[in-house]
């Protein structure tokens, strides 16, 4: 209190464009203070200030505190008066003014440039002007009646900058401001875009790019996930809109969808376009179907939502279905089911698709119907398709106590191995294993169908060829069948083989399984005395045919050597008679050569005179006497010479004949022994007396003499002599 009773007791100085309260204490009533002026306070009264609607007072060392400075627009700006004056032309003075009559609740707006203090009671707002782009707007509401008009309180406006460049509200409308102030942006739509305006009363509106979009008045923009415009929805070949029907209404050819008329709720699928959709007041995009794509040897199973009807899709292709008709289903199958299709660890999302591996079949049951499947191949089976279930015997010998459940029928190559027991003829026990190979026939579907009339072909198999095998050992002693149990099982199952004819094989009727080939894997005695009886004379058996076969083998070994001494005879007489025949051959050509030589000799000096006769008569005819003396002469020497050479050589042929046959007899001395030194080697003997013995065999008799062939009645005259 001392600073308020300071304030008061100071002079208080109000310069121009300022003005004050002061409350008379007494009274209650505030003084407007217009400056330039100077306040002396009371002890009665005292400066306030209008604060929140009430006027408080002032406390403060500082004199100006509580004094304020004129309510300033300029140009562009304007300001809004609250509690204006009831009477418009009511101004204030320099000094002090009383308090006037206001008309609370009020609010004037005053554009600039002006300037002016409050009365007590009044506040004011100065508001920059509102500058607009081409792309902003301002929302104008209606809060009193504007002059000239008749619009409600309420009411909004727009005012787009693309009509308005700058803007100031007359009294009795304001800008509604925003989070951001007052202008606000319109929003900006490019090609593909589009955006949502939304009336209070529900009512929407869409609009595309490119635009500038401004609301309409009460209209907001409707915002998902943080933003006002939204992306128009693709469509291309591979993917379908499912569109709701907002509202009823009808399109025409030129509209998004197909022409004809709509009712709200109604489900449109659009699907094989290209280009943008846009949603709009009657149309809303509920979900964007893609296309499914299906490998090959794939499925997916599509139901009609009118009939129930589940029809497959079989890859490879892309599968677009109409979500407003049809709905994807997978098909749920029990974990053992699965092991017995051999489909674990299947895509639930996709068609159950059975792999049938070659020599295998399956059976595919629906409702009406049967098939049957041959591998290799893949079947795709439909929704209400099922695989035949067979339930096969095991075991050894097979019984049905532990049934093998498959689906899967091996058609060829098939193998059964079974134990059976029987009885021979003199009644002793035994166990035949044997293997049985199967295969199932068929000419066409209707046949292939009977291969699964039996869902326990093994045990039909088993029981039936047992059977037939008891029959056919019962008949025969244990002794026979001990040594040949195959032909007797075979016979019995295949038939008897005739000559190299195959054997018929065993036919079932039931399921036209045949048995085209029997294995006797083996035979136990079950009766140790039996087998051991069977056994020791098998022993013996073997024993005495080894031996049979070693004396065999040892009689063949001796023939074969003997065989084989005979042989290298031969070819050595030959090799010798070969060399003979090649000495005489030698002979021969020698005797021609000689021959040959001395006719070459005789013609070459014959020709030689006969030339130099000729010449000699052609080269003078005065010397043709001279020539034909002298030719005379070399004729008579000529003749002299061919006698003695003839002399000569009767001389020397007995002489040369002698040699040529002694080089004859070396050579062939030298064959004999090349040739005969392997034969005196087995035998023991020189080659000179294998080569006497061998020779004394020809038709000719020849003996050796100092290594030469002499005939052998030569060889006796030389003797005797």
């Amino acid at each position: 209190m001392p600073q308020e009773r300071e304030l008061r007791e100071r002079d208080i100085l109000v310069a121009s464009n300022e003005y004050a309260y002061v409350q008379d204490l007494t009274k209650g009533d505030i003084v407007l203070y217009v400056g330039p002026t100077k306040i002396s306070l009371s002890n009665t009264e005292r400066l306030v200030e209008f604060r929140n609607g009430r006027f408080v007072p002032v406390r403060g060392e500082e004199g100006g505190l509580g004094v304020n400075p004129f309510v300033v627009a300029s140009s562009a700006q304007y300001i809004i008066l609250e509690n204006p004056p009831k009477d418009p032309n009511v101004r204030t003075v320099k000094g002090n003014n009383s308090a006037i009559e206001l008309l609370i609740g009020k609010k004037f707006v005053v554009s600039g440039p002006a300037t002016f203090p409050l009365w007590p009671g009044q506040k004011a707002q100065v508001i920059d002007g509102h500058e607009l782009r081409e792309d902003q707007y301002l929302v104008i509401r209606v809060y009193d009646r504007v002059e000239g008009e008749n619009d409600p309180i309420g009411t909004q406006r727009i005012v787009k900058g693309s009509e308005v460049s700058f803007y100031i509200p007359k009294t009795g409308l304001e800008v509604v401001p925003d989070e951001k102030g007052y202008v606000r942006s319109a929003v900006t739509l490019l090609e593909g875009e589009y955006c949502i305006l939304l009336a209070p009363n529900g009512q929407t509106r869409f609009v595309r790019g490119p635009a500038v979009v401004f609301p309409g008045p009460m209209e907001e923009f409707v915002r998902k996930g943080g933003t006002k415009i939204f992306k128009a929805v693709p469509q291309r070949k591979n993917m379908g809109l499912r569109v709701r029907v907002l509202k009823d209404f009808t399109a025409a050819d030129s509209q998004q969808v197909p022409a004809g008329k709509y009712t709200a709720g109604q489900e449109i699928f659009l699907k094989d376009r290209e280009g943008f959709f846009f949603p709009s007041e009657s149309l809303e995009v509920t979900a964007e179907v893609q296309a499914i794509p299906i490998a090959e040897k794939e499925g997916i199973y599509v139901r009609n939502l009118e009939t129930g009807k589940v029809a497959t899709e079989i890859g490879p292709k892309n599968t677009l279905a109409d979500p407003t008709k049809t709905e994807i289903v997978s098909r749920a199958l029990d974990p053992e089911i699965e092991k017995l299709y051999g489909v674990t660890g299947r895509d639930k999302g996709k068609a159950v698709s059975i792999y049938i591996p070659p020599s295998y079949a399956v059976m595919v049951t629906g409702k009406n119907k049967r098939e049957v499947v041959i591998g290799p191949a893949t079947r795709i089976l439909d929704f209400d398709e099922d695989l035949e279930i067979l339930k096969l015997s095991t075991g050894k010998p097979k019984t049905d106590e532990t049934l093998l459940s498959t689906c899967f029928l091996q058609i060829t190559g098939n193998k059964v191995s079974d134990i059976v027991r029987v009885k021979t003829a003199d009644h002793v026990e035994l166990e035949v294993t044997a293997s049985y190979r199967v295969t199932f026939v068929a000419q066409d579907a209707r046949e292939r169908e009977k291969w699964f009339n039996v869902k326990n072909y093994v045990g039909l198999l088993c029981d039936h060829l047992g059977s037939i095998v008891r029959a056919a050992v019962q008949a025969t002693p244990i002794e026979s069948f001990h040594t040949r149990s195959a032909e007797v099982v075979r016979a019995a199952i295949l038939g008897e083989k005739k000559g190299e004819e195959k054997r018929v094989g065993r036919h079932f009727a039931e399921n036209a399984m045949s048995v085209y080939d029997v294995e006797v894997l083996d035979v136990k005695i079950l009766d140790q005395d039996v087998k051991k009886l069977l056994s020791d004379a098998q022993r013996s058996a073997i024993v005495s045919e080894v031996q049979k076969k070693q004396e065999n083998l040892r009689l063949s070994n001796e023939s074969v050597k003997q065989e084989v001494d005979r042989r290298i005879y031969e070819a050595q007489m030959t090799t010798i008679a070969k060399a003979i025949d090649l000495e005489g051959v030698k002979r021969n050509l020698s005797e021609a050569r000689v021959r040959e030589a001395v006719e070459l000799d005789k013609l070459e000096k014959v020709g030689k005179a006969q030339n130099q006769a000729q010449a000699l008569d052609v080269s003078s005819t005065a010397a043709a006497a001279a020539a034909e003396r002298e030719a005379q002469v070399e004729i008579k020497s000529l003749s002299a010479k061919v006698g003695a050479f003839k002399e000569q050589m009767s001389a020397l042929q007995p002489e040369l004949v002698t040699t040529l046959k002694v080089l004859g007899d070396q050579e062939m001395s030298k064959e004999l022994t090349r040739n005969l030194s392997p034969l005196a080697i087995l035998g023991g003997q020189s080659v000179a007396e294998v080569a006497e013995r061998l020779l004394k065999a020809l038709p000719v008799g020849i003996v050796l003499k100092n290594g030469a062939a002499e005939p052998v009645t030569k060889a006796r005259k030389k003797t005797a002599e």
